[in-house]
């Protein structure tokens, strides 16, 4: 039976393209001379520390899944736990 879960793929993507933004911000910021925008980076990149530790888990058993992908077991629309081994998918759904 499939359950849904909050999707840490998702949200995982999500805040890997904040970091993206934050970067081409510190890359404007360092251009412009702006200190506003390196602190908007700094708070960017801390924002993007905290989601990864609090929802980069795996939804069965809770632990933290590896800061490293895998290509052997991530697939763009599955992702399997080393830990547990369920395979949960981008669209909310787990084994």
């Amino acid at each position: 039976m499939w359950k849904k879960y909050l999707n840490p793929i998702r949200i995982r993507n999500a805040v890997v393209w904040m970091l993206i933004a934050g970067g081409v911000i510190s890359f404007f910021g360092a251009v412009l001379e702006s200190i506003w925008l390196v602190y908007l980076t700094y708070i960017i990149m801390i924002i993007f520390t905290i989601v990864s530790l609090i929802f980069w888990r795996c939804p069965n058993c809770k632990k933290r899944l590896p800061l490293k992908y895998d290509k052997e077991t991530e697939l763009s629309y599955a992702y399997v736990c080393p830990k547990c081994e369920k395979r949960f998918f981008d669209d909310g759904t787990m084994e």
